[in-house]
């Protein structure tokens, strides 16, 4: 069958008393198809003074009540999770060093789900506590994507805080997206007074998360027309709010 193609690569780390657990990648998106698989390799690295050992898992990713929720592999229909063969079950990493093992997903024709996450279930009691990493793997079966969103919320410059901006945005559709925003601030001259990113953020269908940012600098007394833009999987939304500084 044939594979999916990668999208993204990215790391993630877990402290545990004096160094850090890391694994890569964190995140991988991929698109493709129902019927077809993936082979992943995932490396875990030990910067510890002390040897930890992990189980490895899968668990499907849901979304309930507009917030992701981790669910036990073949616990719903057509379960991801259900479908994953880990090279290794069991790992134990010594101090300073990586362990590197392969998993292949399937994607079911049913796949109820558009996320997965292997993960790595510290299996040592250190101080009372385990040290846990995931990486999320995410697909998408066709081009149906949608983002809704809120009225844009202003709060106004003041004399201790910067304008700022919010609203609510939600995966609408039934695969998962990135949306990448964009705040512009534009002077009653119609020209641009200024831009600031705003930090990407990932949404699985039925997802809905609280988006916005804070201008970096100090306006103008006047008013303003305040946009913000969200570019996804080559679409965009944007929402536009009045606002006066005095």
């Amino acid at each position: 069958m044939k594979k999916f193609l990668i999208a993204l690569f990215a790391a993630v780390s877990a402290f545990a008393g004096n160094g850090t657990v890391s694994l890569s990648p964190a995140v991988v998106m991929l698109r493709g198809e129902a019927g077809q698989n993936t082979t992943q390799t995932l490396t875990l690295r030990n910067a510890t003074s002390r040897a930890m050992s992990f189980d490895v898992v899968a668990q499907d990713v849901v979304v309930r009540n507009g917030a992701r929720a981790f669910v036990d592999a073949g616990q719903i229909p057509g379960s991801i999770a259900a479908t994953a063969v880990f090279s290794e079950r069991h790992i134990k990493v010594l101090p300073g060093s990586s362990a590197t093992i392969t998993a292949r997903f399937t994607i079911p024709s049913n796949a109820s789900s558009r996320a997965v996450v292997a993960f790595f279930r510290g299996a040592d009691n250190i101080h009372n506590a385990t040290y846990s990493v995931g990486s999320l793997l995410t697909f998408t079966l066709s081009d149906n994507t949608s983002l809704a969103t809120s009225a844009l919320q202003v709060e106004a410059q003041s004399a201790s805080s910067n304008l700022a901006v919010a609203q609510t945005c939600t995966n609408s559709g039934s695969e998962p997206l990135v949306a990448k925003g964009m705040l512009a601030v534009i002077g009653e001259d119609g020209r641009i007074a200024g831009k600031a990113a705003l930090a990407p953020r990932r949404l699985l269908p039925g997802e809905r998360a609280e988006l916005g940012a804070q201008y970096g600098a100090e306006l103008q007394p006047g008013r303003y027309r305040v946009l913000v833009t969200y570019d996804y999987e080559g679409r965009s939304s944007t929402q536009s709010a009045e606002v006066t500084i005095r």
